[in-house]
């Protein structure tokens, strides 16, 4: 009787998590197929979940609109968030390690600034932050974006979390080997994080890539749009939509972060989880 009830959970757990599992791929591959199909088969009155033949069609109008390069947009975001993630996570790492295993006078003040500034909208600064850049004469450009990215509160507070747990016993064998504080946190924090970096990685990529309202606000110029923005002014360039062309877009500036989450999917469960390498 006590293995009938628990099949019986095992069953419902399943199938619960494979509701689950429907309802968030369900519009990423209607989108898809959405990008080879017409308008009127996009909006018929049964949905089409089969690929549909107008691929070549939709590609063709994409690329012949003015205006609009989606490659050359795919690479500046490709760019700007690859170079925001890199210094991100760097600096989230280094100020996470230094709140977690040290103690200095102002350490538990200023980490409770830093947990009340996670609470404060970024539609606050957004004014202060974009008179600042144009002081600075950064407005329209990959640093415009970058600069403010690299200061992720978030990513402050989720590593400090991490190390929190990180043992004690590996950092003082480096320092009986000689190993300045510096040192520590290069040759063995790091390496033994990549779990956690994986997670952060992946978490400040996904808000670079798909950053809409600050670069909406810093760019204007078509050449440095991000694909957010570009996506954005696509409906403002044609005369009659094409709903496939549009949704064929929206896949192919998809595809990088799909394949970034593919390559640290591992990592990125296991950093979740609280995880290190050892």
């Amino acid at each position: 009787m006590k293995s009938s009830r628990f099949h019986l959970s095992d069953v419902w757990l399943h199938a619960i998590v494979f509701i689950g599992f429907v309802a968030s791929i369900y519009p990423v591959y209607l989108m898809f197929v959405s990008g080879t199909q017409n308008n009127q088969q996009i909006f018929g009155m049964t949905p089409d979940l089969l690929p549909g033949h107008s691929f070549l069609v939709n590609y063709k109008d994409l690329m012949s609109n003015a205006g609009f390069n989606i490659y050359q947009s795919v690479g500046n975001s490709v760019i700007i968030s690859a170079v925001s993630t890199i210094l991100a996570v760097f600096l989230a790492t280094l100020a996470g390690f230094a709140f977690a295993k040290y103690r200095f006078a102002v350490s538990k003040g200023l980490f409770q600034v830093i947990l009340v500034a996670i609470m404060i909208p970024p539609q606050v600064t957004l004014i202060p932050l974009f008179v600042m850049i144009s002081k600075i004469g950064l407005a329209n450009s990959y640093w415009a974006i970058i600069l403010p990215a690299t200061v992720s509160i978030f990513g402050v507070f989720l590593m400090r979390q991490s190390f929190l747990s990180f043992p004690d016993e590996l950092l003082d064998a480096g320092r009986i080997d000689g190993l300045t504080d510096f040192g520590l946190f290069l040759r063995i924090v790091l390496p033994l994080s990549k779990p956690a970096l994986s997670s952060l990685a992946i978490l400040t990529f996904l808000g670079s890539w798909t950053n809409l309202l600050w670069p909406l606000v810093v760019l204007n110029d078509s050449s440095s749009y991000t694909i957010p923005v570009a996506l954005s002014t696509l409906t403002n360039t044609v005369t009659q939509p094409n709903y496939g062309m549009m949704m064929l877009a929206a896949s192919i500036g998809t595809i990088p972060m799909l394949i970034l989450f593919l390559l640290l999917r591992r990592n990125f469960i296991s950093g979740i989880m609280g995880g290190y390498n050892r």
